[in-house]
C-alpha cells in the first residue's frame, strides 16, 4: 500500500467513527433516561424509591435553586452538583418537573430569592492573607400546586437526593402523622434537651411529615394523654405502672405501633468501669402477648469489637471491648436494615421469640439484626471491667443472639384494667400491629469515654430515623436514605489483621520480585535474541 493510499485510508475511518459517534449522540438525545452514572458511590443515579416518586407526581413540580457564585471548596462546585442530580430527576419526571438555577448577583435577585423563603447563610473562606466570614445563599425552593416548601441550605456532603425527595414528598403526600414518646418512667426520655432535639431531628428528617409528641400516663383514668400513631419507649428505668401497661396496650389496639429499645442494664457514663445495675422495666409483661421477651442478658462478643485503651501505669494498650460487640448480621430484605453494613451496641441485651406461638397466630417476624455466632451471652449486671468480660464463664450461651425485630401481628388480646378500675376497653383490631423491638437504648448516644465515637453513632441514629417511619407506615423515603449509606469502617479481627500483616510482608514483596524478575528475564531475552541475530546476519 503506498503512502498516499494509506493517508486516505486513515482520513476515511477518522470520518467513519466521527459520523458513528455523531448518530449515536443523536440517537440516544431522543432517549432521555438513557444515561451513565461513572461515580465510584453511584451518587448520581437515582433510588428507585426516588423514581417512583416522581413517577407518581400528579402534577407540574418546579424547584428553583438559589446558590451564590465562587463558593469556597469543598462548595465551589455545589451547583454543578446540584444540576447533575436536577438533570436525573427531570429526566424520571416523564415531563412533570422543571428546574433553574438561580446565581444570586444584584440587590434584585437578592429579592426574589427572600421571596421565595431563601435566607442568607454564613460560610467561612480563606485568602492569602485572611480568613473572614461570608453571607450567601445555597438552598433551594420547591413549588407544587399551590404549596412550596424551602430548603434554606445545602452542604456538599449533604444526601441531595434525599433532601429533594423528602421536599417533594412533604409537598405531595402532606397527611402528617406523631410518633410519642413515653416519660414519667425515668432514662433519658426526661430530659428536656433530648425531647427538643429529638424534635428537630423529626423536623430535619421528615418535616411535617411526622411529628414527635410527650407522652404521659394519666393514672387516674389509665390513658395517655395524646393519641399518636406510635408509641416509643427509650431506654426507662422504672418500672412501668398497671395504669401505664394497660394506656399502651390500648393505645396498640386503637391502632398505634409500639417500638421499645431497652437495655438491659444502667450504667454511669462519667464512670464507665464502674459495675452496671440490672434494670426491670416490666415490658415482659406488657410484650406477654407478642412471644417476645427481653431476658437479662449481656450479650458479649469476644471476636467482632470495638477495640478501646487500656491504661496501665506508663503507656496506653489498645484492648478489645467485649461489650460493644460489632453487628454485621442484617435482614437485607427491610427496609429498616436494608443497606447497613455494621452497627455496635454498648453493653447490648437480646430478645428471646416463641417462634411457636407466632406462627400459630399468623404472626410475620422479621429478624433485623442478630450477633454473630461467636458471640455469647451471660447474666446481665455487675463488673463491667475489661478483664471481667474478657475471662469466660461457664454459664455462657454460645450465639448468634438476636438483638432487633420486627413484628407484625393480628391482635385479638384480652386486656384488662387494673384491679379497682371500672374503665371501658378495647380487645381486638382488625388490622396488623406493628412491634419493634431493640435490645439496646444506648446506640443513640455517642459516648467517647468507652470508645462508642460519632461515627458509630450515626448508623445508629440511621436505624432509629428507618424505624420510625416503619412503625407509622410511612416507609416512602426509608429505601432513599439507605441508597448513600457508606459502609461502617471498624478495625479487622485478629485473623483478618494478621492476614494482612502476612500479605505486605511476605506476599506483596515475593510478588514484586517475581514481577521484577520476570521483566528482567524477559529483557535479557530479548538483548541475547537481538545479538544473536545480527551476529548471524554478519
Amino acid at each position: 500500500m503506498t503512502g498516499r493510499a494509506y493517508r486516505q485510508r486513515a482520513v476515511f475511518l477518522m470520518v467513519l467513527i466521527f459520523a458513528a459517534l455523531a448518530s449515536l449522540n443523536l440517537i440516544f438525545s431522543f432517549v432521555t433516561t438513557a444515561r451513565w452514572d461513572l461515580t465510584a458511590e453511584r451518587q448520581f443515579t437515582l433510588s428507585d424509591a426516588t423514581v417512583g416518586i416522581l413517577r407518581d407526581l400528579e402534577a407540574p413540580v418546579h424547584i428553583r435553586v438559589f446558590i451564590s457564585e465562587n463558593l469556597p471548596a469543598p462548595e465551589h462546585d455545589l451547583h454543578v452538583r446540584m444540576r447533575d442530580i436536577l438533570e436525573e430527576f427531570k429526566a424520571n419526571a416523564h415531563g412533570r418537573l422543571t428546574y433553574e438555577i438561580i446565581r444570586p448577583k444584584t440587590s434584585m435577585d437578592e429579592q426574589v430569592a427572600n421571596g421565595f423563603g431563601m435566607r442568607k447563610v454564613a460560610v467561612s473562606q480563606k485568602d492569602s492573607t485572611q480568613r473572614s466570614i461570608r453571607l450567601v445563599f445555597k438552598g433551594f425552593s420547591i413549588q407544587y400546586r399551590d404549596a412550596a416548601e424551602t430548603v434554606p441550605e445545602i452542604r456538599s456532603t449533604d444526601n441531595l437526593e434525599y433532601m429533594l425527595s423528602k421536599t417533594i414528598v412533604n409537598l405531595t403526600r402532606p397527611a402528617s402523622k406523631s410518633v410519642g414518646l413515653l416519660t414519667g418512667f425515668g432514662g433519658i426520655a426526661e430530659s428536656e434537651i433530648l425531647q427538643q432535639s429529638m424534635r428537630e431531628v423529626f423536623q430535619e428528617v421528615y418535616g411535617s411529615r411526622i411529628g414527635l409528641k410527650v407522652l404521659h400516663v394519666d393514672e387516674k383514668t389509665c390513658s395517655l394523654n395524646e393519641k399518636t400513631d406510635a408509641v416509643l419507649i427509650l431506654n426507662i428505668d422504672k418500672t412501668l405502672t398497671d395504669c401505664a401497661r394497660y394506656a399502651i396496650e390500648q393505645a396498640t389496639l386503637g391502632g398505634a405501633a409500639l417500638g421499645v429499645f431497652q437495655s438491659p442494664t444502667l450504667g454511669d457514663y462519667l464512670q464507665p468501669d464502674q459495675p452496671r445495675m440490672n434494670v426491670d422495666p416490666g415490658l415482659d409483661t406488657l410484650l406477654i402477648q407478642t412471644g417476645i421477651s427481653l431476658p437479662k442478658t449481656l450479650l458479649l462478643d469476644r471476636t467482632h469489637n470495638l477495640v478501646g485503651t487500656q491504661f496501665t501505669e506508663d503507656k496506653q494498650v489498645p484492648v478489645s471491648l467485649p461489650a460493644l460487640p460489632v453487628i454485621r448480621d442484617f435482614d437485607r430484605t427491610n427496609a429498616v436494615t436494608l443497606n447497613l453494613t455494621a452497627l455496635v451496641f454498648p453493653f447490648s441485651g437480646t430478645v428471646t421469640v416463641d417462634h411457636d406461638y407466632l406462627t400459630a397466630i399468623g404472626a410475620r417476624v422479621s429478624i433485623l439484626a442478630q450477633s454473630s455466632a461467636d458471640a455469647v451471652t451471660r447474666d446481665s449486671g455487675g463488673d463491667i471491667g475489661w478483664d471481667a468480660l474478657s475471662t469466660p464463664k461457664a454459664d455462657e450461651i454460645k450465639g448468634p443472639h438476636i438483638v432487633a425485630l420486627t413484628l407484625q401481628m393480628p391482635i385479638k388480646w384480652t386486656v384488662s384494667p387494673p384491679l379497682g378500675m371500672n374503665i371501658r376497653r378495647k380487645y381486638w383490631r382488625n388490622d396488623e400491629a406493628r412491634f419493634l423491638i431493640v435490645a439496646n437504648g444506648e446506640f443513640l448516644f455517642t459516648n467517647k469515654i468507652i470508645g462508642y465515637t460519632d461515627q458509630f453513632a450515626k448508623y445508629g441514629i440511621h436505624l432509629f430515623v428507618n424505624a420510625v417511619e416503619w412503625l407509622v407506615q410511612d416507609e416512602a423515603l426509608i429505601n432513599i436514605r439507605n441508597h448513600s449509606v457508606l459502609p461502617v469502617m471498624t478495625p479487622p479481627d485478629a485473623s483478618v489483621q494478621r492476614s494482612i500483616i502476612r500479605t505486605n510482608v511476605v506476599w506483596v514483596p515475593l510478588a514484586v520480585f517475581i514481577l521484577m524478575l520476570g521483566i528482567r528475564c524477559g529483557r535479557r531475552w530479548r538483548v541475547n535474541r537481538i545479538q544473536k541475530k545480527y551476529w548471524i546476519e554478519e
